[in-house]
């Protein structure tokens, strides 16, 4: 993650002190007024956790000996680099990296006031039982919100969580997240839940204090969030919005067959059953109903996110699908079907009218015939996917390249990026949960997000759903765009 423009830096050659905005002082100071409890900070991104993390473990609690986990190998690497080099270093900062092997972790753990590691590392080493947890005063958890599962049963959180929270439970807990309104699942001997982030964290952190978004409103974060002006682009196929018209009723039919064996098992009315399209995926095995049923229900699923989402040649071997072979007719379709994606070709007109653009899409070949179609028309093109060795050397590349350029992105390609130089992002297709499609169109720091969707199908009502979510749970920085022709 880079620099947000908008957080000055003020260095010279004998200070890296940088001016703190109103929003982080006032976190900072409800952190301070709260030592005696655990804390949940959510704070949109770009608004600098990094810098609360660094202003925490300098300024405001110097000798405080402090724990901070984050997911990934590269997040490590990359908060060790602003720590040390953005922002001027952090005292007795030990960094838990691959290289460090055998008991100079161990030796790592006892002496550095902070320590930066993974949470699969850190639990490797408590493990073996030789630290305790008055080694330690505090733990500060990165991105909190991802410590839980979207669907559990007994064990809620993810590995190694159960075990870390465990240990840590006597000491001071912080947990930084840039969004905490998501839902997810939970099964109990008793029944299913849906349940609200919040509520399961606060479950795992007692006594705790939320500092959130909405806290914020009366300080100047105002000043320092760009609007997101979200529109959507209708793309016409008749082909495929015959085709998704045959899948949504397959669809619909096996849900309804899927409610009657629940009901005809557990005597559970339709009612009782989630709603959600999602939900009632991510439930789906836990259902008294046949495996041939349910992997039906999920391929149909599958099928109709593939028909939205992936390049059109490579969709064609669908159409042959038995339960779909049955109920269309596949040579007529295989006539009509079109040779370029329709929503790649849309991506390429919209990319042809701005200077810099970011294009996400789910599919590798999708990334591939957008950079094709817009190479032919003498964009500069970038690809950044799983495959890319060195984002930052391809990141930087794009920034300095000469109008028109666009970056595409696959969704390993986009993880833990942002692109603040682009004035136009596209999104190519769209997921279920609204948290993730949020994040996706924060890969921009503000301007304008295109969703592309096909007209007259089902995409169009998913979207509308998306899109009231996202105004309702982040109505701070989201705005509609003129949408009439969403209408």
């Amino acid at each position: 993650m880079s620099p947000t423009p908008s957080q000055p830096t003020n260095c010279d050659t004998d200070s890296t002190r940088f001016d703190t905005r109103q929003y982080q002082e006032h976190i900072l100071r409800r952190i301070k007024e709260n030592r005696n409890h655990n804390i949940l900070v959510e704070l949109d991104c770009g608004l600098g956790k990094r810098v609360l993390t660094y202003k925490l473990v300098t300024e405001q609690f110097p000798q405080t000996r402090f724990i901070i986990t984050v997911n990934s190998s590269s997040s490590l690497q990359e908060t060790a680099q602003y720590l040390e080099k953005e922002y001027g270093g952090v005292e007795g900062l030990g960094i838990l990296a691959p290289n460090v092997q055998g008991p100079h972790r161990e030796q790592l753990l006892r002496e550095s006031r902070v320590v930066l590691c993974t949470p699969r590392v850190l639990a490797n080493i408590l493990k073996k039982g030789n630290l305790t947890p008055t080694n330690f005063d505090g733990l500060m958890i990165n991105e909190v919100d991802t410590i839980i599962r979207r669907v559990g049963q007994e064990r809620v959180l993810i590995q190694p969580w159960s075990y870390l929270l465990e240990f840590f439970k006597d000491n001071w807990i912080i947990g930084l997240s840039g969004t905490l309104r998501d839902d997810h699942v939970v099964f109990t001997e008793e029944q299913l839940q849906i349940r609200n982030e919040l509520q399961t964290l606060a479950v795992f952190l007692p006594n705790v204090e939320l500092i959130s978004m909405n806290e914020l409103a009366d300080t100047d974060l105002s000043e320092f969030i760009k609007p997101t002006i979200l529109d959507a682009v209708p793309v016409t196929s008749p082909v495929i919005r015959a085709t998704s018209l045959v899948i949504d009723d397959l669809i619909q039919s096996t849900r309804e067959e899927i409610h009657q064996r629940v009901r005809e098992e557990t005597g559970q009315s339709i009612g009782e059953l989630p709603e959600s399209t999602r939900i009632l995926h991510l439930i789906l095995h836990e259902l008294p109903i046949s495996e041939e049923l349910a992997q039906k229900y999920s391929g149909l699923l599958m099928t109709r996110k593939y028909l939205y989402g992936m390049a059109s040649k490579s969709f064609r071997r669908y159409l042959h699908h038995p339960t779909l072979k049955s109920n269309i007719d596949v040579n007529r379709m295989m006539q009509d079907w079109p040779k370029i994606t329709p929503k790649s070709l849309k991506a390429q007109e919209l990319a042809l009218n701005a200077d810099k653009t970011v294009i996400l899409t789910s599919y590798l070949n999708v990334v591939s015939e957008i950079d094709s179609l817009l190479k032919v028309r003498g964009v500069n093109t970038f690809q950044l996917t799983g495959r890319t060795q060195d984002k930052q050397a391809v990141l930087s590349q794009f920034k300095q390249a000469k109008p028109p350029a666009a970056v595409i992105l696959s969704p390993v390609g986009e993880r833990d990026l942002d692109l603040p130089d682009a004035d136009l992002l596209i999104i190519c297709d769209t997921v279920n949960t609204t948290k993730t499609v949020y994040q996706k169109m924060k890969r921009s720091r503000g301007g304008r997000v295109v969703f592309l969707v096909y007209a007259d199908t089902s995409e169009v009502e998913k979207l509308r759903r998306l899109l009231d979510n996202i105004m309702e749970r982040y109505p701070w920085s989201s705005r509609l765009g003129d949408m009439k022709d969403l209408r």
